[in-house]
């Protein structure tokens, strides 16, 4: 099942889920369901991250030609997942939405235009992600966690150096249509 969030492109799925005696069985992401809803399903890279309680880590993205849409899933864990309009064109360009997620059935699907990060809330958090392009280091960039008026709720974040580097919001030049 698809939801509908704050933004029109970005999506909250439903995946296959299930657990018994043996452990847990999750299937975040079906090629068939994703054509019929029109969702980008040709990814071309996986990975995961590790966090410690309050890491965040965002808000990436990557900027055009090699854009991405990315499919994001808790593995273990839960975290605070943080989308931010990068849109030119959008009504809603600079907002953001954010969104609670455990290693449940759940998995946001954002599409290119949007950066993404995410609060982790529990040590040892795994998250997933799916990319439509591989990472290239020349096309990767970001906003600044703290420069778009989410308020994080962490009293000591654990920041990377890259990360708390990035350009604020309000100097970004978005090259986003």
């Amino acid at each position: 099942m698809i939801l509908e969030t704050y933004f029109e492109k970005v999506k909250l799925l439903e995946s296959i889920f299930s657990s018994d005696e043996r452990g847990v069985f999750c299937k975040p992401f079906n090629q068939n369901l994703f054509k019929n809803y029109d969702l980008e399903s040709n990814f071309g890279e996986f990975f995961y991250s590790t966090s410690k309680k309050n890491v965040i880590r965002g808000m990436h993205f990557q900027t055009p030609p090699i854009n991405q849409t990315k499919l994001i899933f808790v593995i273990k864990g839960k975290i605070i997942d943080v989308i931010l309009d990068l849109r030119r064109s959008s009504l809603t360009y600079g907002q953001f939405v954010a969104l609670e997620m455990t290693d449940d059935n759940k998995a946001i699907y954002i599409p290119t235009g949007f950066a993404h990060g995410f609060l982790s809330l529990q040590q040892n958090t795994i998250v997933g992600y799916f990319s439509s392009t591989p990472f290239y280091q020349q096309y990767d960039s970001g906003i600044k966690w703290d420069s778009f008026g989410y308020n994080w709720d962490v009293d000591k974040p654990i920041i990377s150096k890259k990360d708390y580097n990035l350009i604020n919001l309000d100097n970004f030049i978005s090259p986003f249509d």
